[in-house]
This record gives C-alpha cells, structure tokens and sequence, in this order.
C-alpha cells in the first residue's frame, strides 16, 4: 500500500493558479468533504451573519457587521458609525485550529479596506476574546495579517504568550471602495502553518515572508476585525474565509507538501 495521499479531482481543490503560473502553494489544498480534515469555510453568501451557530458577531462603539449578499461573491462588512474614534465590528469562530507536529494549517481570506492608513484590521487566526480596541489586534496568541492605524503596510504576525514576530510583507494596500456589485483593492491574504516550527505568508498568493518564531501552540479561531481610526465611517470588506487543517496524517503524507 502506497504512503501518498491521491491529488485528484474527488479529493483536493486543484492548482488554483493564475495566468502566470503563481498560486502553487494553493496546490492539493483539501475539500471540504474530505474527512481527514477540519475544515471551515464562508463565503458571506447570507442573508446576514450567522452568529447563532457559526460565528461570535461583535461590535465596538456603535459599529456594525453586516452582509453584502447582493455584491458579487459576497461580503461581510465591518463599518464605523460615523461619530466615533475606533468603532467598528469583528467576528470570531470557535478555538479549532491548533499548530501540531506534522500537520499543516491552510488560511486564506479575501479582503479590502476602506482608508488604507488610518484604520486597524487583524484576519486570520487567534485566540477567543473579546473584542475591543487591543483584540485581536495586540492579543496574544495568534498567526494573521494586520493593518496598523498610521500605515498602510500589511503585517505577517505571530504570537505566542505575548511574543511576537512581526514582519512588514513589504507590501501596502489602497483604499478599497464599495461599488454597486464589488469592492474595489481587496487583496488576498493567506498563509501555511506547517507543523509548529515554520509559516509561509503569502500576498495575492505569491509568499512574501517566512516565519520560524513565535508560533503559538494554542487553540486557535478564525478572526476579521477592523475598527476606523477617525471618526469617520471606515469599513473593511471581507469576501471569503477559508480554513482547512489536517485532522490525522496516518502515515500518509499529503502530495506536493512538506511539513
């Protein structure tokens, strides 16, 4: 009996390139109905969020978190409220992803901002809290992407107890905007967390940093938040959330991966 898990069609999502050949590490990402996986996934599709039984929805000085279904793709938007400093909305799953030794962790959202250096926003991965103007953002224990109010630079983060290895992928986004069927300047934001010692962050899917420090070993929840950092109305956007994470390797190692 072969030790190589098969990379068809039936059990992975496929290469998921562009035009140019970048995208490989999307490469045999696993599906959801493959059962040797936790796997989590929203497209914000909805007629709102679900935070009765998928999400913790949480708000901050009067802003709000809502769904765009009507936009292509769908969305879900934090915004401001207009009137206050550091208001906006989060949502937060459940404490189901965990850097274990030999696995791999998968992440990756879709997601824009309106006011690209006067806003904080955190997507990804972290421990449960609640929200407010230093969670997630300075929480401990997480592995993510985060926007800084006075900057417009994404940042790679991990954190473990309280400390972190935060790098500035080099890359910056544009103030983002809200059409009549889109979001204009999103960016994709993912990352691989492979095993406890090593995590590829990639922009657009092209990896612009890897991290060997700080990793946290703790229960882990998918997180978008943002919060204006005026008094204007900010919003953020997220498209989707995608998380998948090997549940048991069996010996079996997974095809075009190495943890």
């Amino acid at each position: 009996m072969g030790t190589t898990r098969f990379s068809g069609p039936l059990m992975y999502s496929g290469h998921g390139s562009d035009a140019s050949g970048l995208g490989s590490w999307f490469q045999n990402l696993p599906i959801q109905v493959n059962p040797d996986y936790i796997f989590k996934y929203d497209d914000f599709v909805g007629i709102d969020i679900d935070d009765t039984d998928d999400w913790t929805k949480s708000v901050l000085n009067s802003g709000t978190l809502t769904c765009l279904a009507d936009h292509v793709g769908g969305w879900a938007k934090s915004l401001g409220d207009g009137s206050t400093d550091n208001s906006g909305g989060a949502i937060q799953g459940n404490e189901i992803f965990m850097a274990e030794a030999s696995k791999n962790i998968y992440f990756e959202a879709r997601v824009a901002v309106a006011d690209a250096d006067d806003m904080d926003m955190f997507v990804g991965l972290a421990e449960n809290g609640t929200f407010a103007t230093g969670v997630p953002f300075t929480a401990n224990n997480q592995i993510g992407f985060l926007l800084v109010e006075g900057a417009a630079s994404i940042f790679a983060n991990c954190d473990s107890g309280g400390t972190e290895t935060k790098t500035d992928t080099g890359i910056d986004f544009s103030d983002g905007a809200e059409g009549s069927s889109n979001i204009s300047n999103s960016r994709q934001l993912g990352f691989i967390v492979k095993g406890t010692g090593q995590v590829e962050f990639y922009v657009d899917r092209v990896l612009v940093t890897t991290t060997t420090g700080n990793i946290p070993t703790s229960a882990l929840a998918p997180w978008f938040c943002a919060i204006s950092g005026t008094t204007t109305a900010d919003a953020a956007w997220c498209d989707y959330i995608h998380v998948a994470a090997q549940r048991v390797t069996n010996g079996m190692t997974q095809s075009g991966s190495s943890v």
